[in-house]
């Protein structure tokens, strides 16, 4: 595939999966409880509720940081190294440069996408996240950075 239609389907699948998660609580406003959780510990059990309506601040903070990510990824003249307000660091291991590129960044804010569509439908559901979450969206993260950096090295 080239480089174009990767980045057009991993812009696609973030905005699905966050218009899929606003959708999923417009739907089932009327059944959701007053008191949904909002903190998790550790082991994805909820500490914290507060009032339904947090889940659209949730949801709101999700398409800022997807929004942000995906532009960030898609204008390389906004990072510092070229001349931009935005630093993007990398680390040279071993003669390979490990660091951000254009398939990272999109990695990323996908990942970040489907992260806060998760949690938004998993507090509306009031579940707890379990404790899978953290070492899978860490693990995740570490792998969209490194594996596209061995392949394609910091641009």
């Amino acid at each position: 595939m080239t480089k174009r239609i990767v980045r057009l389907v991993l812009l696609i699948l973030g905005i699905l999966a966050l218009l899929g998660a606003a959708l999923f609580v417009a739907l089932r406003w009327d059944s959701i409880p007053a008191e949904v959780p909002t903190h998790y510990d550790g082991a994805g059990q909820p500490e914290d509720y507060s009032g339904k309506g947090t889940l659209w601040g949730m949801l709101a903070t999700g398409w800022a940081m997807f929004a942000m990510t995906a532009a960030i990824a898609r204008f390389p003249a906004l990072w510092k190294k070229n001349g931009g307000f935005v630093r993007v660091n990398s680390l040279r291991i071993g003669g390979k440069t490990i660091g951000a590129n254009w398939l990272s960044l999109d990695l990323l804010s996908t990942e970040i996408a489907f992260l806060f569509a998760y949690l938004s439908v998993n507090s509306a559901l009031c579940r707890p996240l379990g404790a899978w979450l953290l070492p899978v969206f860490f693990g995740t993260m570490l792998l969209s950075f490194v594996a596209p950096s061995l392949l394609l090295g910091s641009e």
